[in-house]
C-alpha cells in the first residue's frame, strides 16, 4: 500500500465524485473525504468506495483542507478536488511512489 492517503472536500458532488474515486481506489491506500452537509447523494457515493467521510458544516477551503489533513493515517497526502480524475499514467507513478 503506498504511504500516503488522499484527501478531498465536497459538497453536492455526486456528478463527479464517482469518476474521482474510482480512480483513487486502484492505489488502495486511504481515503479521507470532508464533506460540507451535502443534500445530495455524494456521501453515500464516497462511503461505497470505501472513503472515511466527515461531514461538517463549511468553514472555508482551507480549514476544511486542513481537518481533512489532520484525519489523515500517514504524512504524505494527496490533495485533490471531487472532479479531477487521475489519469493511468499518474496512477501508476503513484503505486510504484516510495518516499524517501
Amino acid at each position: 500500500m503506498p504511504d500516503f492517503s488522499i484527501v478531498l472536500i465536497t459538497c453536492n458532488e455526486c456528478a463527479n465524485i464517482g469518476r474521482c474515486l474510482e480512480a483513487v481506489q486502484a492505489l488502495d491506500t486511504e481515503i479521507i473525504v470532508v464533506d460540507a452537509q451535502s443534500e445530495d447523494e455524494t456521501v453515500e457515493i464516497c462511503r461505497q468506495y470505501g472513503a472515511r467521510v466527515f461531514q461538517r458544516a463549511w468553514t472555508g477551503y482551507s480549514s476544511s483542507k486542513n481537518f481533512g489533513n489532520e484525519q489523515a493515517s500517514h504524512d504524505w497526502i494527496l490533495s485533490l478536488d471531487a472532479d479531477e480524475v487521475l489519469s493511468p499514467e499518474l496512477q501508476d507513478s503513484l503505486q510504484q511512489w516510495q518516499p524517501s
